[in-house]
């Protein structure tokens, strides 16, 4: 009998929940360790959405890479989001289990596989959670690639057409821009999300910046997290959330 406990131990070994940051929260968020599981949704977010939809295919567990939790809950009632869905995950007997920063980091985790879409070669890990490596490409080639992988509009820093070294943090990734000499060694930077003092930095420091949005960067890891799972459990049934970012182009 396959159980949230098993399956959460094979996550472990997958994307190990001890490389996740401090401040992080993932693991077993909600449910109970022992639950029998023939069927589980994998999706980016606990939204209510993949909660009904978990609950109507008969899922017993729902693993995401946000976790559902952050700060401390204080009361679990139907007047916060998150009381809301730890409220409908106990109705309908749904554990949930998060793996987030850990993932960020795990080798074949949320950064190596957009590294892969980018093509790098020689990869190394930068700022704890994220990848550094060498491109053959030049800018616009490189954006063009990833708007069509990612399904994602760029919006871009551009300081030099050619590229070399590509550094890639996944997400909300535009912190690392502030870090001093952290980028000397790239000239390109790509993340999910950054903020207006972020991007005048890397103008100012002579860096690419390429940002295709904070689900756009994460959503790919789904398809081989799913595949793995698959692998370690033929018994039970493994489906993802459609692509459905919560942005859209107007």
């Amino acid at each position: 009998m396959t159980t949230v406990r098993k399956i959460y131990e094979f996550l472990d070994t997958v994307c190990p929940f001890s490389l996740a940051e401090e401040w992080d929260n993932p693991g077993l968020n909600v449910g109970y360790a022992d639950r029998r599981v023939s069927k589980v949704l994998i999706a980016l977010d606990l939204t209510m959405e993949v909660i009904c939809r978990a609950a109507e295919r008969g899922c017993e567990l729902i693993i995401t890479h946000h976790p559902l939790i952050f700060d401390p809950i204080k009361q679990v009632n139907g007047d916060s989001a998150e009381g809301r869905r730890i409220l409908a995950l106990a109705a309908n007997n749904i554990a949930h289990i998060a793996c987030h920063t850990n993932l960020d980091a795990a080798q074949g985790g949320v950064n190596d596989v957009l590294a892969q879409i980018c093509g790098l070669t020689e990869t190394q890990p930068f700022w704890g959670i994220g990848r550094i490596g060498t491109a053959e490409t030049d800018l616009s080639a490189l954006i063009a690639r990833l708007k069509d992988a990612l399904q994602a509009d760029c919006k871009s820093v551009r300081c030099t057409e050619e590229v070399s070294r590509v550094a890639i943090v996944g997400g909300a990734g535009g912190g690392a821009l502030e870090q001093p000499d952290l980028l000397t060694a790239g000239d390109t930077y790509i993340t999910g999300e950054a903020k207006h003092h972020q991007l005048l930095i890397a103008r100012e420091r002579g860096i690419n910046l390429l940002v295709l949005g904070h689900y756009e960067t994460e959503y790919p890891v789904l398809a081989p997290l799913a595949q793995k799972l698959r692998a370690a459990f033929p018994e039970i049934t493994f489906e993802e959330m459609p692509f459905e970012a919560p942005l859209e182009n107007v």
